[in-house]
């Protein structure tokens, strides 16, 4: 039958099928014009980089880490970057040309549940199997922290990804399932990735490759914020061990210079905008089982998966939550429920809490800054040097001296450096 001699019917059939076609062939185009998930261009790096889509890509990330990287999962501190801080990990390990580095997992109010999951999605994807978490004392306040914001945070891809590895035992899965329902995630996604009948399993692999796709369309910006590479980066040399007493020294000198508006040694532009904050007053830290339950979670995937976590305690800024009525046996009841977790666990911890007083450790009120930074960087360096330290403790390493060591590297000139 020649075109011309079909009805009206016929040619809106042949309209629509081909119109579908060409639909069809579009979408094809459009797909496989988006970023793949694997090696980006090598002319830069992409650890370092802050934005939405990158932490839930884990074969992105771990297809562009750098040689001698470890993961960093963490939250809101991942955001401080050089422009704030000169002395955070991407200047100093990652511009600096360390033989080692940092690879962030992580966003604001992803707290220990979302770091467990991603941990479990991770862990079979690297060959590296030392980690580090920076554990945030916010997450710990009053109701567990910004847990109401968990269904905002979820990602489909972690956690199918969690609960098709293998390692992870059916009592750690169901725990996180649990916790996942009662935060508040649409049970039929929890459903599909548990793959709980057929029906589930092809859901499943729906929802996955849809939020596969999605987070395809945000990488274009991630692989954007890569910072170009520096020659010795494109040389593959590397600059050895950082120079820890000179990046102390450097860090309270830049920390004086950017906080000369309050007593508090808080970044400028921060207290202008934060000065009345006031959400950390007469904050508790004994009204969080269930993130207490997660972080000890978070370390038992670690263990099931392989991986061999360092827990980054990081300090309370101690004259702030003077002024804002969380006395110092509060704190202390937080550093020490950590402390326990990670004990009980058989973990290492980096304990910073000797240092709420030391100027400049934070550039806020909560995240590390220019001396906090580099006691961290120097912390993990140890750790996964296998080497001791001042702040390292838990596991077999004992209880650590922290800041008052002679043991703590002090700025250039002045005193016992590592």
């Amino acid at each position: 039958m020649r075109l011309g001699d079909m009805g009206p019917g016929k040619h809106l059939l042949v309209g629509v099928c081909g119109g579908l076609v060409v639909a069809a062939v579009a979408l094809v185009v459009m797909i496989a014009a988006l970023p793949a998930m694997g090696p980006a261009p090598s002319w830069r790096f992409y650890d370092y980089v802050y934005a939405s889509g990158k932490s839930e890509s884990s074969s992105f990330v771990t297809s562009n880490m750098a040689p001698g990287s470890h993961l960093v999962f963490g939250s809101s501190e991942l955001y401080i970057s050089k422009d704030t801080v000169p002395t955070c990990p991407q200047a100093v390990f990652g511009e600096g040309c360390a033989d080692m580095g940092m690879t962030y997992v992580g966003e604001a109010f992803d707290q220990s549940l979302w770091q467990a999951i991603a941990a479990g999605a991770y862990a079979n994807k690297v060959q590296d199997k030392k980690v580090m978490i920076i554990v945030s004392p916010q997450w710990f306040f009053r109701g567990s922290g910004q847990e109401g914001k968990f269904p905002s945070k979820f990602s489909y891809s972690l956690y199918q990804e969690f609960c098709d590895n293998p390692t992870i035992s059916d009592g750690t899965k169901d725990y996180v399932r649990q916790r996942v329902l009662e935060l508040g995630v649409d049970a039929g996604q929890v459903a599909a990735a548990n793959r709980d009948t057929p029906a589930d399993a092809l859901n499943g692999l729906l929802y996955y490759q849809a939020d596969q796709l999605s987070l395809r369309g945000k990488l274009a910006n991630v692989i954007g914020l890569g910072t170009g590479k520096n020659a010795d980066q494109l040389a593959g040399r590397d600059n050895g061990e950082p120079d820890w007493p000179t990046l102390l020294a450097k860090g309270r000198s830049e920390g004086a210079q950017m906080s000369t508006t309050n007593a508090y040694g808080i970044n400028d532009s921060f207290w202008r905008r934060n000065a009345n904050y006031d959400a950390e007053w007469h904050q508790t830290f004994d009204e969080a089982s269930g993130e207490y339950d997660d972080l000890a979670c978070f370390l038992q995937v670690c263990h099931e998966s392989g991986l061999d976590p360092l827990v980054c305690i990081v300090p309370l800024h101690g004259t702030w939550y003077d002024h804002a009525g969380v006395g110092k046996d509060v704190r202390q009841y937080y550093y020490q429920r950590i402390r326990e977790v990670c004990n009980d666990a058989g973990v290492s911890y980096a304990d910073f809490s000797s240092c709420e007083y030391e100027p400049y450790f934070l550039c806020d009120t909560v995240h590390p800054g220019w001396v906090g930074w580099v006691r961290i960087e120097e912390a993990f360096y140890d750790f996964m040097k296998g080497r001791d330290d001042a702040f390292l403790g838990g596991g077999d390493r004992g209880v650590p001296a922290g800041l008052s060591s002679p043991d703590a590297t002090q700025p250039a000139g002045e005193g016992a450096s590592s």
